[in-house]
């Protein structure tokens, strides 16, 4: 599994192990330094396509949450190539979501270990991506979140927030009016030393289309919560038909910065393309993911497929699905034996 060197200067910072695995972390316009961190590593066969992505938000109450937030990113992803390299076989859901949740203690140990005497100066969120075999795991804990955007037009987000929006959201408070209330980024789960628990929140279902697996912090989310409506923007980005992973993520960075930046922003994108998917005939059967999820766009199904901005105006590679995005191939790169 292919990674890159660990975060240095965070404040614009890019990654692109291989074309269809990238991301892209800024410091935005209002708030610095960059308290997000950002990890993505990926296998590079032809054959085997898996992929990691995470993304961290530090919490900007503690003073060390930047360093909290990098070692989530770190330590988690390192947990992950580490069980899947001891284990390369594994495609049983309830054996990769326990994977998952163990790199989330790993995470929670490293953070509190670094911590020492200091309780509160530490704390961020994690979200967590794993494409494995034809299989999507996510798992999180906070407000930074996956969406899963379908060639088939299923847009979904994945995660269910650990804030306080969430929770007046489940007392029957519309989505629009929680999530722009003061306390609306006010977290009620967290890791670092003064966590309450760590029960992270872990869904899997089995991939049954195309599409674009995709992580974020809420600078992202901010201007667009609705998995549709950050589709559309996603679909509407000013590059190439066949933009690689950590270009598309850049883009996406970029147009929060031009919505006004008022937060950190981190992205991680990972394209699964029909020949990633197991079953006979390239497709398999979808499972709805587990634990709580939004109306009727949460689980992979349909909407537009992913397009160039003048539709058709632009080259680039094609996967027979007129207007899909494809990234382009990658060089091989050294990799563990995922």
């Amino acid at each position: 599994m292919t990674t890159e060197p660990r975060a240095t200067g965070r404040d614009d910072l890019r990654r692109g192990p291989v074309a269809w695995a990238g991301g892209a972390s800024n410091v935005g316009a209002k708030r610095s330094p960059n308290q997000d961190a950002l990890a993505i590593a990926a296998t590079n066969t032809a054959a085997r396509h898996s992929a990691i992505a995470a993304v961290s938000d530090g919490v900007s109450t503690s003073a060390h949450s930047e360093l909290a937030s990098q070692i989530a990113v770190d330590a988690a992803t390192d947990s992950l190539i580490d069980a899947l390299t001891r284990h390369p076989g594994v495609n049983d859901p309830d054996d990769l979501c326990l994977t998952m949740r163990m790199a989330f203690l790993t995470a929670q140990d490293e953070i509190v270990a670094r911590a020492g005497g200091d309780p509160d100066g530490y704390a961020c969120t994690l979200v967590l991506a794993l494409f494995h075999r034809g299989l999507v795991i996510v798992a999180s804990i906070g407000d930074s979140r996956a969406y899963w955007f379908g060639d088939d037009g299923t847009n979904m987000v994945l995660t269910t927030d650990d804030s306080m929006a969430q929770l007046s959201i489940a007392l029957g408070t519309p989505r629009e009016v929680a999530e722009a209330s003061a306390q609306a980024h006010a977290i009620t789960k967290w890791l670092g030393p003064s966590a309450p628990g760590l029960d992270s929140t872990v869904s899997a279902f089995r991939v049954a289309w195309p599409g674009w697996l995709m992580v974020c912090t809420d600078g992202l989310w901010n201007y667009a919560s609705a998995a549709d409506e950050l589709r559309g923007v996603f679909d509407h980005l000013p590059v190439e038909a066949d933009a690689s992973a950590e270009r598309l993520s850049g883009a996406l960075v970029d147009w929060a910065n031009e919505q006004g930046g008022h937060d950190n922003i981190s992205v991680g994108l990972i394209r699964i393309d029909e020949e990633d998917l197991p079953a006979a005939g390239g497709r398999a059967a979808s499972a709805p993911p587990q634990g709580p999820s939004e109306p009727p766009s949460r689980a992979p199904a349909a909407g537009p497929t992913r397009r160039a901005a003048d539709d058709g105006a632009r080259g680039g590679a094609d996967d027979g699905t007129t207007g899909t995005r494809r990234p382009a191939a990658s060089p091989p790169q050294p990799e563990l034996p995922l």
